[in-house]
């Protein structure tokens, strides 16, 4: 048997690409018709003829290169695969075995439950052009299902760019594609094309979709576009350097309501400063205005969000973080060790309990393997996992992008890897890999994202490497979120609103008094240690201080149930360090 994959564009693989079935490492892959490339030239014509094109494009580079005619039959079987994940792949992975050579760009669909690769979509060079350096890194999906997103990096023979950042916009359904863009702007006084590195997409709660291409490598990111699905995947607006200044890492994330996108502040300079002096712009979809929250590593680059919209983390890549903002005060309130070197992506479990972390390595060998975890509330260590970080094994290799399954009876993590060959699959019940799906071709992945279908390819993107976008997903992890504290009593409502940042010493001293006495837990500190602190069934920490605090929390045993359960954080920590120091006096 055959399998045949579409392809992209016209140019110098201007032929279907069909592959011996026993080439691609026993992934089960479903057959597609198989198709002429499509005409270039007469793409580039209807793009010429086209009024895609707005003052936000403009002023950001973004350009249709060919506008394609992507109707036709029906590429893969919804009804059969009614929840799948994208993921891209390309040729940068470790894989010795690789079944395509030379540069390739692509993504392929992955049923969510059987893990069969049940469609897949490889592109070929733009005429004209040389080679692939840079496979496609973002891939993704609009939030209805309708349009994906893949972008890589061609050679071109025009020596004043050097090389060209494209994106296909797909049709999901035929898997033609509907329209080439590419990046090209004036950047420092000459002209740049960016490669684009991570997509993703939000909808707003009167149902106005959004998505997000995110252009840009390393410290020195941008420009983003945001996209109207329903207007053509016009650009609703440009955010370029002349917005965040400056801009970093390309891993912007929307928060639960699609109306702020959060975007990495940095560069070289900052990310190999002495100080961490990074920051996070804030940038309103509405109105184009924009807060900044500094005091965010070196380098931030993964950035997830509770439903509620009340806290968001932010991954330091250099300085291996995380930091926690507070939405409402706009500062950072919290930050504690990743527990792997050089994270990529955070991600959050269905209760909003724990966090976890991506290990890639990034600043340091690049070819990490692990996930971190600890508490998402209290920032503090997570003690019920005695072996730590999690080891994914198989062919994992520079792990980036953690996503959460929108089955919660599954309970799951898929992982990608962006030098190895697998999707690993991680049991958040027992904490270890559970399956290795394998890449068509035996490339790399990056990133990706669940999406449900409809018999009629009625679609909604359930959840992607910043989190749930679902707001069907959102109100479950709201709902799961709920339960969990009001099980707990509440009281890590109650403690946070008991502690509140302040400088004033003797305010801090009546903040930590009540943490004391009152409000740290079901059991409360004085219930073990007196209520002077001098000792009961607990022994005598008058004097303690905040760093001896935070010391026991980790370690004590008997605080294991505090520990795990309660949001005793970092400025919880601080007030009642305050208030034993004054009771040792």
């Amino acid at each position: 048997m055959k399998i045949c994959k579409r392809l992209a564009l016209g140019g110098i693989s201007a032929i279907s690409l069909t592959i011996a079935s026993t080439s691609v490492l026993h992934a089960n892959i479903a057959d597609s018709a198989i198709i002429e490339a499509p005409d270039f030239a007469a793409a580039v014509m209807a793009a010429e003829a086209s009024d895609w094109a707005n003052d936000e494009s403009i002023r950001g580079g973004l350009h249709l290169v060919a506008q394609y005619d992507s109707s036709g039959p029906d590429a893969w079987d919804v009804e059969k695969h009614p929840l799948v994940y994208i993921t891209s792949e390309s040729h940068q992975s470790n894989n010795p075995d690789k079944t395509l050579d030379g540069g390739f760009a692509g993504f392929h669909l992955i049923d969510g439950y059987t893990h069969e690769v049940v469609a897949v979509y490889i592109g070929s060079n733009v005429d004209g052009n040389v080679g692939i350096p840079r496979g496609p890194h973002g891939v993704s999906v609009s939030p209805d299902g309708k349009w994906g997103y893949v972008g890589w990096v061609e050679r071109t023979r025009d020596f004043e760019t050097r090389q060209t950042g494209f994106v296909a916009v797909v049709n999901m359904r035929t898997m033609k594609i509907d329209k080439l863009l590419k990046q090209q702007s004036r950047y420092r006084g000459e002209q740049r094309s960016n490669p684009i590195h991570h997509v993703q997409g939000c909808t707003t709660d009167d149902g106005q979709q959004r998505v997000f291409l995110q252009f840009g490598f390393s410290a020195d990111g941008g420009p983003h576009f945001v996209l109207d699905p329903a207007d053509d995947n016009r650009v609703e607006r440009a955010i370029t350097y002349d917005d965040v200044h400056p801009m970093g890492h390309p891993f912007t994330t929307a928060s639960p309501d699609c109306k702020t996108l959060y975007v990495s502040m940095g560069s070289a300079v900052i990310r190999h400063a002495e100080s961490p002096s990074s920051g996070v712009a804030k940038v309103n979809l509405e109105t184009g205005g924009i807060v900044e929250i500094m005091g965010t590593g070196h380098h931030p680059i993964g950035i997830t969000h509770t439903m509620d919209g009340e806290s968001t983390f932010v991954v330091d890549g250099h300085g291996s973080r995380v930091y926690k903002i507070d939405n409402k005060s706009n500062s950072v309130i919290a930050q504690t060790s990743s527990g792997v070197a050089g994270p990529y992506g955070i991600v959050l479990n269905w209760d909003e309990s724990l966090a976890f972390t991506v290990g890639k390595g990034e600043g340091t060998h690049n070819v990490g393997q692990t996930l971190g975890i600890f508490q998402a509330d209290s920032m503090l260590p997570y003690s019920e996992l005695k072996q730590q970080p999690i080891f994914l094994g198989g062919s994992a290799s520079s792990v980036d992008h953690a996503i959460l399954h929108p089955d919660p009876e599954l309970n799951e993590l898929w992982v990608s890897s962006m030098k190895g060959w697998e999707t690993i699959v991680l049991d958040l019940n027992t904490m270890t890999p559970k399956a290795y799906i394998p890449t068509p071709h035996g490339g790399d992945t990056h990133n990706g994202a669940f999406i449900k279908y409809e018999a009629d390819w009625t679609g909604d993107v359930m959840s992607d490497q910043g989190g749930p976008v679902s707001k069907v997903m959102q109100q479950m992890v709201l709902d799961k979120t709920t339960a969990r504290k009001a099980e707990l009593g509440d009281l890590s409502a109650k403690t946070h609103s008991a502690a509140v940042i302040t400088s004033d010493p003797e305010e801090l001293l009546a903040i930590g008094k009540k943490l004391f006495e009152e409000t740290a837990g079901i059991m409360v500190c004085a219930d073990c240690h007196g209520m002077d602190g001098s000792g009961d069934v607990g022994p005598d920490i008058r004097g303690y201080t905040e760093d001896d605090v935070f010391a026991a929390m980790q370690s004590v045993e008997e605080m294991n149930f505090l520990r795990q359960n309660f949001h005793i954080g970092h400025e919880n920590i601080k007030a009642v360090g305050a208030y034993l120091e004054h009771l040792g006096e």
